[in-house]
């Protein structure tokens, strides 16, 4: 539940981010500039969203007995795991509800909302920044270009957290025979984000990337 609320948290802040810089310079351009009222809206959503969502999957939470009565009477063969199950101190086991199905067809959406907008605002950042070249100095464009990339790769690198969960639940929905293994191969494409994220940073961000030479050489 807590890396949920953390993954919707991280991608929501970069879209705001996206947003802040959008209307900064729509602001500037007086164009496409986002009403106030909508604008208080969309933020309070985006603080409810999370504390909602970790609710919401809390709830198709079950007991430790109902998960082992689960486990010993479940019909897809689970009792032969129930050992494995034994050897592990921390586990959950989620039964497939109908609540449990439309919190991730939920997550789904969610999760291409979040990037259709991400799109959208992109897209007209540079646009405006067309427009926007004529009126600042280089140095101030090249600064507004650099902070756009760096969002844009954080976004891009973020999005490998919000891969894995969105195919785990077609999996899950699916119900394949392969589960176990894709599964598998999802936590591991999850865990990579931190070190996709260091090396894009590298890559696409000077300054870090001086940064870390800098102290390597020391």
């Amino acid at each position: 539940m807590f890396t949920i609320f953390i993954l919707t948290i991280q991608l929501e802040s970069l879209v705001l981010c996206f947003e802040k810089k959008h209307q900064a310079i729509a602001a500037t351009l007086n164009f496409h500039v986002i009403p106030k009222s909508l604008e208080m809206f969309c933020y309070f959503f985006c603080m409810i969203c999370p504390i909602l969502s970790s609710f919401w999957f809390h709830t198709t939470h079950i007991s430790k007995e109902e998960q082992w009565t689960y486990i010993e009477t479940s019909p897809q063969n689970l009792r032969e795991y129930s050992e494995g199950f034994r050897r592990i101190q921390h586990f959950d086991v989620y039964i497939k509800t109908l609540s449990i199905v439309l919190y991730m067809i939920c997550l789904i959406f969610a999760g291409v909302i979040l990037i259709m907008v991400f799109l959208i605002f992109t897209v007209d950042i540079f646009k405006m920044m067309h427009q926007l070249k004529p009126r600042i100095s280089k140095s101030n464009y090249e600064k507004h270009i650099e902070a756009i990339r760096t969002l844009t790769v954080q976004f891009a690198t973020a999005s490998l957290c919000l891969g894995p969960p969105c195919i785990l639940v077609i999996i899950v929905l699916s119900g394949v025979n392969e589960a176990q293994f894709l599964t598998e191969l999802c936590i591991a494409w999850f865990a990579s984000h931190s070190s996709a994220n260091t090396i894009s940073l590298l890559i696409f961000f000077p300054p870090f990337r001086k940064f870390v030479l800098t102290n390597l050489r020391l």
